[in-house]
């Protein structure tokens, strides 16, 4: 294989895919990215056998071939070299030539043949979308999927499709976020739990306004855009009947801004107990006041206007969770709706776009 490619152009490939993968690998193979050149252009792939990337670019090839090279250092070295043609030259025994400028480099590289393949399967059903929608609603719903290893199902996002709409779900037990968009040409009864890997690399890679396919199907997602492909294979297991922790009658509501509300609630969170972060909420007409206690250090309170005007109540929430919430939403004013002191609360933004955050109580 000899090829040549603009060195930026590379780099760029590079770290689209390079974040695949993992450090520390049982495989050697798989701390490597594949280059494919063919015609004009170049393939730059990872795995992780979990999670896979490709990304397509333009090159000058001289030598049609595949190998393999460590991520890590193939990295490391792109970064330093200059902006202009960078040179790829397979040599005898998998070893690597790399020239760009004055600056040559010569690599151990791995044959191609024992990397692993990754494709679209034949059962993949695809809907098209905008890039920059697909990115706000992970981001209003990423927050709440679960760390604890031991809950597989809750370790990613439930994606679902149906002909009208798409639903994204996240939760971990203590909280759940959801955001619903309509699409056009779903098909019903779609759905896979996506994983936190994979939700992480599609927010990086999307966000610019271009037009995304994602797809489902067997045990497969994926998401296709003009030189890139990311796939992963869904978690199984089943993911909690999520209707069923959407309150449905919300007697009391309240309209805050919501720049006020998150300052009140980090000035105040300063003195919560460190484990939880628990914060007390109490509700009067026109008027919210935040306050936290810690037992060795003493005791925070703020008030912040609001647009309330039901009865006095009061409730405990986790500081972290409000403020993830606060924080997915846009828009300067925020909606929480409450039923009473011990039942979940909502929050959503002002402006109706389908997403909100359910949140578990606590006693206070």
């Amino acid at each position: 294989m000899h090829l040549t490619v603009d060195r930026d152009a590379f780099l760029r490939a590079l770290g689209m895919v390079q974040n695949i993968v993992e450090p520390r690998q049982t495989m050697p193979i798989l701390a490597n990215v594949l280059l494919g050149a063919e015609g004009g252009t170049l393939s730059l792939s990872a795995t992780d056998l979990e999670v896979g990337a490709r990304v397509t670019m333009q090159a000058e090839t001289k030598v049609p071939g595949r190998i393999t090279i460590s991520a890590r250092k193939l990295g490391e070295i792109v970064r330093e070299l200059p902006s202009a043609p960078l040179s790829i030259n397979v040599q005898e025994n998998a070893w690597v030539g790399l020239k760009c400028g004055g600056a040559a480099y010569k690599l151990v590289g791995l044959g191609p043949e024992d990397f692993p393949s990754f494709d679209v399967g034949d059962k993949m059903e695809w809907v098209g979308l905008d890039g920059k929608v697909l990115k706000e609603m992970l981001g209003q719903t990423s927050f709440a999927i679960s760390h604890d290893e031991s809950r597989y199902a809750l370790n990613g996002v439930l994606l679902s499709l149906d002909q009208k709409e798409m639903r994204i779900v996240a939760t971990d037990g203590h909280r759940l976020a959801m955001a619903v968009r309509p699409v056009q040409g779903g098909k019903a009864g779609l759905s896979g739990i996506v994983p936190r890997k994979a939700v992480a690399e599609v927010v990086r890679l999307t966000g610019a306004g271009e037009p995304v396919e994602i797809g489902l199907g067997g045990n497969q997602f994926a998401l296709r855009m003009p030189s890139v492909l990311l796939m992963a294979r869904l978690i199984e297991g089943t993911f909690p009947n999520y209707e069923q922790v959407v309150p449905k009658a919300h007697p009391r509501r309240l309209t805050a801004p919501r720049g006020a509300v998150i300052g009140a609630l980090r000035r105040v969170s300063v003195l919560s107990e460190e484990r939880t972060k628990p914060v007390k909420l109490t509700l009067n007409p026109g008027n919210l006041k935040l306050a936290a206690y810690h037992p060795d250090f003493g005791e925070a309170e703020e008030q912040v206007e609001v647009e309330y005007a039901g009865e006095e109540l009061a409730i405990g929430f986790n500081s972290r969770y409000l403020l993830d919430a606060l924080n997915a939403h846009g828009g300067d004013q925020v909606v929480v709706e409450l039923k009473d002191g011990l039942s979940p609360g909502v929050v959503r933004g002002q402006e109706e776009d389908g997403s909100l955050c359910v949140i578990m109580p606590m006693r206070i």
